[in-house]
């Protein structure tokens, strides 16, 4: 991988030099500037306003890429935001998308809405009409015209920037002045870096090949997402005094608890806050979206705490804690058990809620609360593992059921495979150090209870549930281990002896929307396991509503003839399977695990029409209950 900058300048009035210096093509500045910040692959679909950004990997019209961004082409823009997406999510760097205005832009846009609400950093770079167009005034191909008279008034050039900006987009930067271009590029990667959000650049095409002072790239090598979340001296000092605050509760409690919510990850505070709980042995947590942020394989992690929609076990666990330390916390619908977080901690506990921008307590038994806004929870987080005693500790834990209540006697018997089944054999087949990846439907239910081994990585739509989205994120995601080898695992001797395997669990509806990436995977040889649900169309539909009804049904595919159709007709790099009975399964469960991952292993595993995991069903009886009542 080459530097950011091979070398420096050497100017004789430096400042002066420097400002006048324009020796940069603002193209190359943007793909020096994402490489300094940790993205070395980009993802998208060319079109006629991007390429000459594009033409930038290729230096001096070499055939072969030497640019020291790698390019990797989706079948389509949708698929290649949700790539983007996934590489963010396992390496906490941005992941960038790639389209041309307009078509390319907003086919993009669902993926970057579930990017924008679960958090992810992805930065979308537009390539739109020249400057010289514009000029003119006309109506232009990917554009949208006036409604009314518009062979007469010229279009809104701006109308796709001013439809993301604030909707899915925390920051949108369209550049018209290539002088300040530099500026408005860095300036919108510290945002996405301080919101954890998406965010958007639109560049005329001419824009690309002309020439900017990189003087950006010498003054600030690079941007870290902790150049962009540091605090003033008076809120650091605030925080201090927070940091103390927290400590008097800690030491006075006998049950605390530590949940670990989606925003620990997003700010680099998993490592930070699974380091504080080894030291102390609380008792610990996840959310839903927070699933494997923390080593589940612990005896103090207690499982996910999903309110009324989560286990029994966990709901009275969390009951009997006087403390409640909420890292990271995100509260929507999903997340928080539809808001019914607080229905079961104990009427004398108190709350302290970790967020980047404020720090919040609540007092179960008064009532009351307070807020601490501009104070960012990772800088408390670290002063909390520095300054700890654990001496000073008096916890006092009932001791606690550990017992597993899956069991699947009759499916066994019968040799049938099942959802209840799958939950148990998967849950052995993760070990220690994988990357899990589950799109939305039935299997996600079961997915919430397994107990993964040490350093498991976990990425999945929880809230934004667009179905669809596992398979193309997958993508980025291998994508990016390859990039960043072993990078989500922190023990260095499991780091060392470990070849992680990347899983896919996807079902067959979900696949069809997005399914054309499988060759993508094959274009560029990314190795996975991928376990295809055929339950005969939306199971999680028909668990909703229509169990019966033909809107809830696909037409049948031939599946594990696809990779032969996207290019691998003699199974050189996917290989097939299909199986019909728990026997089938396990066979090909040992025989996987028993050679190392170089290929796509792609299995089909049959699955009755209606069936689901248990906590699927427990779940639906439970909302049938709360909606009779109401």
């Amino acid at each position: 991988m080459a530097p950011v900058i091979t070398h420096r300048p050497t100017y004789s009035s430096s400042n002066e030099m420097l400002n006048n210096d324009k020796s940069l093509r603002f193209g190359d500045y943007i793909f020096k500037r994402l490489n300094s910040c940790g993205t070395k692959s980009i993802f998208g679909v060319p079109g006629d306003y991007n390429l000459n950004l594009l033409e930038l990997m290729y230096p001096n019209g070499t055939a072969n890429k030497t640019s020291e961004i790698n390019w990797i082409g989706c079948c389509n823009e949708l698929n290649a935001a949700y790539a983007a997406d996934g590489y963010s999510r396992y390496t906490n760097k941005l992941g960038c998308i790639v389209t041309t205005c307009g078509v390319g832009e907003l086919s993009a846009m669902n993926g970057i809405s579930g990017s924008f609400a679960e958090h992810v950093k992805v930065l979308h770079i537009v390539g739109i009409p020249s400057t010289e167009k514009f000029k003119t005034g006309g109506n232009f191909h990917h554009l949208l015209p006036n409604f009314k008279e518009s062979n007469l008034n010229k279009p809104n050039y701006k109308v796709f920037a001013e439809m993301v900006q604030g909707s899915v987009s925390c920051s949108t930067k369209f550049i018209e002045n290539l002088d300040t271009a530099c500026q408005e590029f860095d300036d919108l990667i510290r945002d996405i870096y301080k919101y954890s959000k998406p965010g958007y650049m639109f560049v005329p095409e001419n824009y690309f090949k002309l020439y900017v002072n990189p003087k950006n790239l010498y003054e600030t090598p690079s941007i870290t997402l902790q150049d962009c979340i540091t605090m003033s001296p008076d809120k650091m000092e605030m925080a201090d005094g927070l940091t103390d605050f927290i400590f008097s509760y800690l030491y006075h409690a006998e049950k605390p608890a530590i949940i670990a919510d989606t925003l620990t990850d997003r700010y680099s505070g998993s490592s930070l806050l699974n380091e504080f709980i080894q030291k102390t042995n609380i008792w610990n947590f996840s959310t839903l979206m927070g699933k494997s942020i923390l080593d589940e394989s612990t005896e103090t992690y207690k499982g996910v705490y999903n309110g009324k929609d989560g286990c029994e076990k966990v709901q009275k666990a969390i009951s009997t804690c006087d403390l409640i330390l909420h890292f990271g916390v995100e509260k929507n619908e999903v997340n928080s058990g539809t808001y019914t977080f607080e229905d079961y901690y104990s009427k004398v506990s108190f709350i302290i809620e970790f967020h980047p921008q404020y720090i919040r307590m609540i007092d179960m038994q008064s009532k009351s609360t307070q807020l601490f806004g501009g104070v960012e929870f990772t800088y408390i987080l670290k002063r909390m593992l520095k300054m700890v005693n654990p001496s000073n500790l008096h916890l006092n834990y009932p001791t606690s059921d550990e017992s597993s209540t899956k069991t699947d006697q009759e499916a066994v018997a019968n040799n049938q495979i099942t959802q209840d089944h799958i939950s148990t054999t998967m849950e052995s087949y993760i070990k220690p150090g994988d990357v899990v990846l589950c799109d939305t439907g039935t299997f996600q239910f079961s997915l919430r209870d397994f107990k993964f081994s040490s350093q498991v990585k976990l990425v999945s739509q929880f809230f934004y549930l667009s179905i669809g989205y596992a398979l193309p994120s997958a993508l980025g995601v291998g994508i990016a281990m390859r990039d960043y080898p072993n990078s989500h695992i922190k023990d260095e001797q499991l780091k060392e002896n470990t070849k992680p395997r990347l899983i896919l669990f996807e079902g067959d509806g979900a696949a069809q929307m997005t399914v054309q990436e499988l060759s993508t995977m094959l274009r560029y040889e990314v190795p996975m396991d991928i376990f295809l649900w055929n339950n005969d169309g939306y199971t999680i539909e028909r668990a909703i509503q229509g169990p019966t009804r033909s809107y809830n049904d696909i037409q049948p595919w031939n599946w594990t003839y696809l990779f032969k159709a996207f290019g691998d007709a003699k199974e050189n790099f996917a290989k097939n399977h299909k199986v019909e009975t728990t026997k089938e399964l396990d066979n090909i469960l040992t025989e996987l695990r028993s050679k190392d991952q170089n290929n796509i292993n792609f299995v089909e595993v049959t699955l009755g029409i209606m069936d689901m995991p248990k906590i699927l069903t427990d779940f639906m009886v439970r909302a049938v209950k709360h909606a009779n009542k109401s």
